[in-house]
């Protein structure tokens, strides 16, 4: 419960200023139940019957004093407001209030389901222990504990019981601590050896291992049974990130010192590969293809078709998507790339048919595929239909109210919030009148938002908005590019959001990060004071278009690289290229080695192509210039 308050707070912690009557009112009830002044808050309550926020302080009243919430109102608001996600909170803030207060019956009655959240799930089950489902609850318990993951504070008294059960022996402790080396988390390794007893030392081992896989090289430290031998095995798959080619030469040395069987050997085969595959190694060839050929896994496979592809060599190209599954083969990227081998090889009419079929599909390759046969792009555009008069659609589904007032008063993690919920209760078709109504307010992320919950993927009048036009239009003429590019950046980067913030720091519609706009303005002489200008959109569409400008120039108009630079920086672009020479232009941008901003540059392109088209320009995916560019 402690966490929902936390999170209300902060939402209302905001500037009185140009508040309505209203708005004002709701805050002081707020203020007043707070202080536990129920007197003031049901006089202010009352002037308030017909706002939409009203569920929100029946909530507050609820949450923030649980111990003398009655059951009934508890049920009662759940049941009244289940359209609010207020009523998830509250749900969970009383089943820990319950739980916190022994009321273990009252527990099972209210919330009778296995919770989804991994804290809730224990406080299930030690309900059920405390009512006499001691068996259930104690196999559910071991359960839930052995987990390479950290688990919540709120297991701790679930894992107790089971603890004095006897039921955690040291063979446990140490599955789990494998477990946890697997996944990476050696914190939990740590926090686990205690509890080893006796056996601290072959944690130490394990442990030592995480932290230094080069350690595998000594066969010394390590048994040829038991726990050594498993400290053994999970250290050389590590290592095998680490230097690959040494863990191969390892495996084949350890493979008859320890006999080991295939499946021991599959997870470290499974690493030297992949690591190989990234890494675009030139040695052990041999191996890695055998390997991948025996592991038959569609992660290796498309590494191994990628490497193919980078290194043109057509023919195996062809050879190795035929070993993918099916529904790999017939996705849009690999039905493209066989195409192409198809095509490199001289057999032109299948893969002209091919490329015809893929060119049906909707996105990246289904683009290129249309710009490589001279087809037109396929930009279907899915109609709403008759969307409902604002007035109408309130009464019909309250919760836009109450996101127009979140966002008035600016609590736009609220009003997020009650979109995500509704939505998530809504039918595909609603989901589309949602996002219409949200581009008719000027919503356009949370429109995009519905689009993509939808899976409205045709839907392109909402899942591409134009907000700002006349200053997108306008900056874009300042800095000699069209303006579709900058809305593409900006869709991909924001989902039109001005007020969007990244975990990095990145601010507003194109996302700049401080630094940067400061640097941009510097040069260009905007007069930028401080990071807050770039939730304007003004301030952020000419810093990040300077910006943008910046990076076209540094490669001669170049989108592809320019769209690279902009989501993972220059440098790395410039390692890249130094990397690659004479590749054509697909297989440039399917060479590159970070997936995010592989996909990134593949969607920037395709939305500036949507963007074309809905501004009435021929659209164009590669321009002739960047086609004919040296990759």
């Amino acid at each position: 419960m402690k966490a929902v308050v936390a999170f209300t707070l902060c939402a209302l912690a905001l500037p009185a200023l140009g508040q309505t009557l209203e708005q004002s009112l709701y805050r002081q009830a707020h203020d007043a139940v707070r202080a536990n002044d129920m007197d003031r808050f049901y006089q202010l309550r009352s002037r308030l019957t017909h706002y939409p926020l009203l569920p929100y302080l029946d909530y507050y009243r609820l949450a923030f004093r649980p111990g003398q919430a009655d059951y009934g109102e508890v049920t009662g608001f759940i049941r009244q407001h289940g359209d609010t996600p207020q009523s998830n909170r509250l749900e969970r803030s009383y089943l820990q209030y319950l739980a916190d207060s022994g009321q273990w019956s009252t527990f099972l009655h209210f919330y009778p389901k296995e919770p989804s959240s991994t804290g809730l799930r224990c406080l299930h089950y030690e309900a059920k222990y405390h009512t006499g489902q001691r068996n259930e609850a104690l196999r559910a318990a071991g359960q839930i504990w052995m987990s390479g993951e950290s688990r919540p504070d709120a297991c701790d008294s679930l894992f107790k019981l089971w603890q004095q059960a006897g039921l955690r022996s040291t063979d446990k402790v140490w599955q789990r601590m494998t477990l946890a080396f697997a996944e990476g988390n050696g914190n939990l390794i740590r926090h686990l050896m205690p509890a080893l007893g006796s056996s601290q030392g072959d944690g130490q081992l394990l442990l030592d291992t995480f932290e230094r896989p080069a350690k595998v090289s000594n066969p010394a430290s390590y048994g040829s049974a038991g726990k050594g031998r498993q400290a053994l095995l999970l250290g050389l798959t590590r290592y095998a990130n680490e230097d690959a080619d040494r863990a191969i030469s390892l495996l084949t040395d350890y493979r008859s010192r320890y006999r080991l069987s295939a499946a021991e050997m599959a997870p470290v085969e499974r690493a030297a590969a992949r690591r190989l595959l990234l890494d675009r190694a030139l040695f052990q060839r041999d191996w890695v293809d055998a390997t991948v050929r025996r592991l038959k896994e569609p992660e290796l496979l498309e590494l191994r078709a990628r490497l193919a592809l980078w290194e043109l060599n057509w023919a195996q190209l062809g050879e190795w998507v035929k070993l993918m599954p099916m529904a790999l083969q017939k996705s849009d990227r690999w039905r493209y790339w066989q195409a192409r081998a198809l095509s490199e090889r001289g057999q032109q009419q299948p893969a002209h048919s091919l490329f015809q079929e893929t060119a049906n599909l909707r996105g990246f390759y289904g683009f290129m595929a249309a710009q490589r046969i001279g087809v037109p792009y396929r930009l279907k555009n899915e109609q709403v239909g008759a969307v409902p008069a604002w007035p109408s659609a309130v009464k019909q589904w309250p919760f836009l109210a109450r996101v127009r007032e979140l966002k008035a008063m600016q609590d736009l993690t609220g009003a997020r919030a009650e979109w995500v919920h509704n939505l998530d209760r809504s039918s595909y078709q609603q989901k589309l009148t949602f996002a219409a109504l949200a581009e008719q307010q000027g919503w356009h992320d949370l429109g995009i938002l519905a689009t993509i919950r939808a899976e409205a993927w045709d839907a392109l009048d909402l899942r591409f908005p134009m907000p700002l036009r006349p200053t997108f239009d306008r900056v874009a003429r300042e800095h000699g590019m069209e303006s579709t590019l900058l809305y593409a950046i900006s869709r991909q980067e924001s989902a039109m959001y001005p007020l969007a913030q990244s975990p990095v720091g990145a601010r507003g519609l194109m996302q700049l990060m401080p630094a940067t706009a400061r640097h941009t303005a510097g040069k260009v002489g905007y007069p930028y004071r401080d990071e807050q200008q770039l939730f304007d959109p003004e301030v952020n569409i000419q810093l990040g278009s300077a910006y943008l400008r910046g990076l076209l120039d540094n490669y001669n108009g170049n989108r592809v690289f320019a769209a690279a630079a902009y989501n993972a920086g220059p440098g790395r672009v410039a390692r890249w290229r130094a990397q690659s020479s004479g590749k054509p232009i697909d297989v440039w941008v399917e060479g590159i080695p970070f997936r995010e901003t592989r996909n990134y540059v593949q969607n920037v392109l395709s939305f500036n192509l949507i963007y074309q088209h809905k501004s009435n320009r021929a659209p164009q995916l590669f321009s002739q210039q960047e086609l004919q560019g040296r990759y």
